[in-house]
């Protein structure tokens, strides 16, 4: 099954195939008549300067006769080694040229593979549930398109035609010897079997072993990419001695997986070198016996022992061959991990509506699918066009779920509509298409300032960018840096503070013009003057969006149109900041807290003015 699908991978490369195979073959079988032109000049000198004539058989050798015509031509010894000389130096220019254009077109289709497959995998990868990433380790995930696709593409291309030419340089050998001493080369076959038999023993072992060091290597992969992506965290807590001895634990198991395979590959190995040795003494002892008895001459044994290379070096490379086919079946089995998980548009809806903003959620709950209670629970409620709508509650309430849900990230009990149509109708692109999502912890691309803020409508102009980054106050601090607009943001903008990343992620959402603009605890790294700020540019921009804030800051809440309050993943009140700051609840309670220090905050300012 997995050799199936390594071949699957040469799809559409048939006639590249064709070829490589016809170019490896002859690359293969032409060098079989190379020791030949040596056997030819060696037994032309005994022919013309020995007294004694040698037995009709050993007077010929197994080349084309328009070839030795041509060498006979020459009218003395020291021509017909010129002549000799010249073929074999254009014979292999020749063979050269060939294999130039094999090992060109073998790496043109072996890169063409590997793009064509990166590709595929990416984009699988970024097809997959919201679920399957917050479960996957990314340095796994970054091995898998990376050197998997590597092992795997270089076997279906370079070791693959590396098997062709073995078994060309193998029967090219016998042919040639076959025509030089028959015992010698069933003393070369004899050994095959003994080869194919430890092979096999060889394969299976190996396999195992190399499948616990690609484990072991993408584990190691995983913690170095969390060390690199968090240094940050990882300085602020003086981390270093526990990430360096985790980093250690993890390299220790991937060296201590790496030195088991080595063992192993070293014993295989030393067993075919010696067997190999061993076979090829034996040829020797016997070509010196034949030459003795006169069944071989000089040239036959000189060209038998260049043959010999073909018939023990190819098996003896076999070894190296069952480590790459090992390691590519490891690789393609990783891979074809990710392919056979689901992508998420296996349940998508059909219709693209224009959204405006009327959402309404009634009855819905929600559950993990490896959890038995209910995250949300008979959860219903209305946003009309244009509201902002605020959304607070305890942490782990569920607040964020009830976005994620919106944006199709999970599959939901009950209904939501948007503008009157069941959000399961909804094809899922289209529909994140018109939401603008400021989370958390927004990500910010290594490129400027403006890059970051227009990257969600490429075609947006410079006075939309600034005006965009007005609304999001953040024009004051593009002025305090020295490049301004162009300035470079760190990766995953590292170099900005968290208030100015969470305004670089809203000035990026407004620009887009969505007509759903979500904001997840989006304002709490800003202070409460610059959040005030913020919420003011929102009402009064000029396409006007529905507004969905998720916060604990009762300040951000209070300027909303409408409050939902959710408590243990149930809705507890809705309603206006008037209405619940005089309710008894979770919101009363919280306001009695921040009330006051919003006032204390209020009065500060009036103080200042």
């Amino acid at each position: 099954m997995k050799f199936k699908s390594l071949m699957k991978l040469a799809k559409g490369h048939l006639w590249g195939y064709i070829i490589l195979i016809i170019l490896t073959i002859f690359h293969r079988f032409s060098y079989s008549y190379v020791p030949l032109f040596t056997q030819y000049i060696i037994r032309t000198l005994t022919l013309r300067l020995s007294t004694d004539p040698l037995p009709p058989d050993l007077q010929t050798v197994n080349l084309p006769a328009f070839v030795v015509n041509f060498f006979e031509s020459g009218e003395t010894i020291l021509m017909i080694v010129f002549y000799v000389a010249i073929t074999l130096i254009f014979y292999q220019a020749f063979r050269y040229l060939m294999m130039y254009f094999e090992l060109s077109l073998r790496g043109r289709i072996q890169e063409s593979i590997a793009k064509k497959l990166r590709n595929r995998l990416y984009d699988h990868i970024q097809n997959l549930s919201y679920k399957y990433h917050n479960n996957a380790d990314s340095g796994d995930l970054i091995q898998r398109v990376t050197s998997d696709v590597e092992t795997t593409t270089g076997f279906v291309v370079l070791q693959f035609m590396q098997l062709i030419g073995l078994f060309a340089s193998l029967f090219s050998g016998v042919f040639q010897m076959y025509h030089i001493n028959t015992t010698i080369m069933w003393v070369c076959l004899a050994v095959i079997p003994v080869y194919a038999i430890s092979s096999i023993f060889y394969f299976t072992r190996i396999e195992k072993i190399f499948e616990k060091v690609e484990h072991d290597e993408s584990e190691m992969m995983t913690v170095i990419q969390e060390n690199v992506s968090a240094s940050k965290v990882v300085k602020a807590f003086a981390n270093e001695p526990f990430e360096l001895e985790k980093m250690e634990k993890k390299n220790k198991q991937y060296t201590n997986s790496n030195i088991r395979a080595n063992k192993v590959v070293a014993i295989y190995w030393g067993s075919m070198d010696f067997i190999s040795m061993a076979q090829y003494a034996l040829v020797t002892v016997l070509a010196i016996h034949f030459v003795r008895t006169g069944e071989m001459d000089g040239a036959s044994f000189a060209a038998s022992l260049m043959l010999i290379g073909l018939l023990v070096w190819p098996i003896r490379g076999l070894g190296r061959l069952i480590n790459e086919f090992t390691k590519a079946f490891v690789a393609i089995g990783r891979i074809n991990h990710i392919f056979e998980e689901k992508t998420e548009y296996e349940q998508d809806g059909h219709l693209e509506p224009e959204i405006h903003g009327h959402i309404v959620f009634n009855k819905v709950s929600f559950k993990f699918e490896d959890d038995a209670n209910y995250l949300l629970k008979d959860i219903s409620f209305e946003i009309k066009p244009g509201e902002t709508v605020a959304i607070i509650g305890k942490t782990g309430s569920g607040k964020t779920t009830v976005i994620n849900l919106l944006m199709r990230m999970y599959e939901y009990e009950g209904s939501i509509t948007i503008d009157g149509v069941e959000l399961r109708e909804i094809k899922k692109q289209h529909m994140r298409k018109s939401i603008g999502a400021v989370l958390q912890d927004p990500f910010l691309y290594s490129r400027t300032v403006y890059e970051n803020i227009s990257i969600t409508n490429k075609t947006a102009s410079k006075d939309k960018i600034i005006t965009a980054a007005q609304t999001a106050a953040l024009q004051n601090d593009i002025h305090t840096f020295k490049n301004g607009y162009e300035t470079m943001v760190g990766e995953k903008g590292t170099t900005l503070s968290g208030g100015q990343k969470q305004r670089v992620a809203i000035a990026r959402v407004l620009v887009s013009d969505k007509p759903i603009l979500i904001f997840d605890d989006a304002l709490s790294a800003v202070d409460n003057k610059t959040d005030m700020m913020i919420r003011g540019a929102l009402n009064q921009k000029e396409h006007q969006s529905t507004n969905i804030i998720i916060t604990h800051r009762i300040t951000t809440a209070k300027e909303a149109h409408k409050i939902i309050v959710i408590n243990n993943g149930q809705i507890e009140d809705i309603g206006t900041h008037k209405e619940l700051a005089h309710k008894d609840g979770l919101y009363n309670k919280l306001w009695g807290i921040q009330g006051k220090l919003e006032q204390e905050f209020l009065d500060l300012i009036e103080e200042g003015a």
